[in-house]
């Protein structure tokens, strides 16, 4: 299958960046005086909207979600950022996309001015056509994300394809009707990925620029 369009999750897809989602959530929590979860349910805070995520892994009361992402919002900014990086290969990728004129877009449940802040930090700007993040509120269903993307992006459906390491990604892609590849090096176990049923599974970066640029 050849791709004109292929939508990127960000964390767990293009960059390494539980380290300092890990060190953010439970910075967060100390400070709101609630305890600390074991480290698996850490690792599941990767790929979902922020409410959701502290809602569902890490069990905060319904009636202080709201304080829960503010505090956790200013505190990424400054927070982890040196433990984060894209992962090796993942700039070569999206070079070479470029190089066949693929469009790329990225489509994450981060707020959208966060998106942006990180993509240019990294060095992934330059090679991105396209940013849809949650939007200042925190509304960041992926499904609903991806739905928009396409749309903004006037991109054929039987023609574009969504990469992603979690259920979120794979799920959304399904609901909206494109392509998709579960990846395995993020934070999706491959269980988890298998009962997606997506199109492509890729166990590393370079397995998923064989996928995406092989038949070019």
């Amino acid at each position: 299958m050849t791709y004109d369009t292929v939508f990127f999750d960000l964390d767990g897809t293009l960059i390494e960046s539980g380290p300092a989602i890990f060190a953010t959530a439970r910075a967060t929590l100390v400070d709101m005086g609630l305890s600390c979860p074991p480290d698996e349910h850490l690792h599941k805070m990767v790929g979902p909207p922020l409410k959701a995520g502290f809602s569902e892994f890490l069990h905060i009361p319904e009636n202080r979600l709201d304080e829960a992402a503010n505090l956790y919002r200013e505190k990424v900014k400054t927070m982890g950022m040196g433990s984060t990086s894209p992962y090796r290969g993942v700039i070569a990728l999206l070079q070479a996309l470029k190089a066949h004129k693929i469009r790329v877009g990225v489509v994450t449940s981060k707020v959208q001015s966060t998106a942006l802040e990180q993509l240019a930090a990294f060095g992934i700007a330059p090679y991105v056509d396209y940013v849809r993040g949650a939007f200042p509120d925190g509304n960041g269903e992926k499904t609903e994300l991806l739905r928009i993307a396409i749309k903004d992006f006037c991109t054929p459906e039987n023609r574009a394809v969504m990469v992603g390491d979690r259920y979120f990604d794979l799920n959304a892609a399904r609901n909206v009707g494109i392509f998709s590849i579960g990846v395995l090096y993020g934070y999706g176990e491959r269980a988890e990925i298998e009962a997606c049923a997506p199109t492509h599974v890729a166990r590393d970066v370079k397995e998923l620029e064989r996928l995406l640029l092989g038949h070019v």
